[in-house]
């Protein structure tokens, strides 16, 4: 089940990345974007977080 964990980690990882190269050439304060898309980043990041925490419950186990 970690493994599968660290795939899905990673997975988010790469979509993070393309999303950030895809909207680099997006005007910051166009249609609230920035404020969307650090809020996004946030919850992702909050998310990575937990999901971190889980897998290592699971490996004691």
């Amino acid at each position: 089940m970690s493994h599968q964990v660290d795939v899905l980690t990673e997975e988010i990882d790469k979509a993070m990345r393309q999303l950030r190269l895809a909207t680099k050439g997006i005007p910051v304060r166009r249609e609230k974007f920035k404020g969307l898309h650090e809020n996004f980043a946030r919850s992702v990041a909050a998310f990575l977080v937990e999901l971190s925490y889980a897998r290592g419950n699971l490996r004691r186990r």
